[in-house]
């Protein structure tokens, strides 16, 4: 398959489809320590349902920390700020973030109104300015942050499974105004799928990786690429081939 096509579209195509890879992801994705604290902080989410509880617990911040470590954020050409840092960056915008913590993305209702452009220029203010990496790319691991921060809003990002299933390659820019660019395209590109596919917190099963609406979306762009990358070219399109006569049965 050609690696230019904006596979975002084919897993949008259908509930089918789309969910076909998102239990692939959740079958075969990696587990370990990068599911584990993960889940943790999810789970703390979960348990308090209030941002502004969690920004006065210590711990909270430490699992971001640890999962950004355990998410590649602090190897290669990737460095990671030190935790002291991305606690006082985050702090620093506390009131913004728990405004942001109001809204889910399946909830939102069009992206042209008040609320939608609200949040746009929240997630601007927040994306330019959180402190998470000292490297200069803010396209990965200020999103993951976000993610982490805002799991029911904010897709993480990742330079191989979102930038090649939403762009066909490894998008980036030279500035934290462009690279929001980039990162509002795929947050706008995201509520609308989950509005095309009607996705909303039922669809959410809390198993492994399943942790919210914008992961659900995560999971199925990791789900398609590793099923794609396994298989001929001809085998993933018999499947996609497949899978859409079945939705147009059903």
């Amino acid at each position: 398959m050609n690696s230019k096509i904006n596979f975002i579209n084919i897993l949008a195509n259908s509930r089918r489809i789309f969910f076909y890879f998102v239990k692939e992801c959740n079958d075969n994705y990696r587990e370990g320590d990068d599911l584990n604290f993960y889940r943790e902080i999810i789970d703390m989410h979960r348990k308090t349902g209030d941002l502004s509880v969690l920004m006065d617990n210590e711990n909270f911040y430490k699992k971001i920390h640890l999962t950004l470590k355990k998410w590649n954020m602090d190897q290669r050409r990737a460095i990671l700020a030190d935790l002291d840092t991305i606690k006082k960056s985050i702090w620093s915008y506390r009131a913004d973030l728990v405004e942001l913590y109001k809204y889910k993305l399946f909830s939102l209702q069009s992206e042209t109104n008040e609320i939608f452009d609200k949040v746009i220029e929240l997630l601007k203010k927040t994306f330019c300015n959180l402190k998470v990496m000292e490297t200069k790319r803010r396209l990965v691991g200020v999103p993951k942050t976000l993610h982490f921060l805002l799991p029911d809003l904010v897709m993480p990002v990742d330079g191989k499974y979102t930038m090649e299933c939403f762009y066909g390659y490894n998008k980036n820019a030279d500035t934290s105004e462009k690279e929001f660019k980039i990162f509002k395209d795929i947050f706008v590109k995201s509520f609308k799928i989950a509005k095309r596919l009607s996705l909303n917190q039922d669809d959410v099963d809390g198993e492994k990786w399943n942790t919210s609406v914008p992961k659900l979306i995560d999971n199925a762009c990791i789900g398609f690429l590793n099923y794609k990358d396994k298989r001929s070219a001809e085998d993933t399109i018999s499947l996609i081939k497949n899978l859409t006569n079945k939705t147009r049965r059903s």
